[in-house]
């Protein structure tokens, strides 16, 4: 199977070298964990960057496999406001499946590429520590969740170690029950909290469109007015709005670009032409 390796990055876009030091989040999941091409690719292409000196944090999801297990529990599942409504037996399948499998293959996956990978609960030392979540109409959506606060301090010292932290995102309410995150919303938290200088949100498409074309620069400002209009709508909503977080939360850029594009998250990092929709603060 085809992989990026340190030297095609390097030959590539010699300008890597001046991100080394720099820390980075890169947030990998949906539709675009399905593909196994894509997963070997972003999984080489962190671990070459890795190797290249810089340092990243990845954060995945994970719903389809969840709705997956879900259904061979035979447990019911469904959605208010794009939002999982998450049981308390639900919440036992998502956090084996998270935690558990997802986060295991990726780990052993970034490692077997050459980066030592560790991967890590959003529970583990206060990592994301949550909320429940309620819909935009009050609804009870149960062991839902959103990120209350993050404390980095276990990704600090993988990283001061060398290792890339792989983490899932799962929550820990005050009562130190599990609840169960939008991966997107954790990774933006995380950006800001490891104070990333950029934050790489990978999907299934290629970036924000508007009749039919790429819209390489937003703003907040300008995010607002798109949704207002209708231009973006549907599941582009999260994550622009989890992108505008990131930027609130003090990470200075963030990039929403297509998974199974080769080099995707080198040109998010670089903000090379075509890497995707990049969002600033102005």
């Amino acid at each position: 199977m085809d992989r990026v390796t340190p030297q095609e990055i390097e030959i590539s876009y010699p300008a890597v070298s001046e991100l080394r030091g720099q820390r980075f989040l890169v947030k990998y999941g949906g539709a675009a964990m399905e593909d196994a091409q894509t997963k070997h690719l972003v999984c080489s292409e962190v671990a070459s960057l890795v190797s290249l000196g810089l340092s990243i944090v990845v954060v995945h999801g994970g719903g389809k496999e969840i709705t997956r297990m879900i259904e061979r529990l035979g447990l019911s599942s469904h959605f208010i406001d794009g939002l999982r409504v998450t049981s308390d037996e639900a919440m036992l399948a998502t956090e084996m499946v998270l935690s558990g499998s997802i986060n295991g293959d990726l780990v052993s996956r970034i490692s077997r590429e050459g980066a030592p990978a560790v991967g890590l609960s959003g529970r583990a030392a206060g990592l994301l520590q949550a909320k429940r979540l309620r819909s935009k109409r009050g609804e009870d959506l149960g062991r839902t969740g959103e990120v209350a606060h993050s404390s980095p301090a276990a990704v600090e010292a993988l990283l001061r170690a060398g290792l890339v932290p792989v983490v899932s995102p799962v929550g820990e309410a005050d009562d130190g029950s599990a609840l169960n995150l939008n991966a997107d919303y954790a990774a933006a938290a995380l950006a800001g909290s490891t104070q990333a200088a950029c934050c790489v949100f990978l999907t299934d498409v290629p970036g924000v469109k508007r009749d039919g074309v790429v819209l390489p620069k937003l703003t907040p400002r300008v995010v607002a007015e798109l949704i207002e209009s209708g231009v973006i709508s549907g599941g582009m909503i999260p994550k622009v709005e989890c992108a505008v977080r990131a930027l609130d939360a003090g990470c200075p850029r963030a990039v929403i670009a297509h998974a199974a594009k080769r080099l995707a998250i080198t040109h998010g990092l670089l903000g090379t032409p075509g890497c995707g929709s990049t969002l600033t603060a102005s």
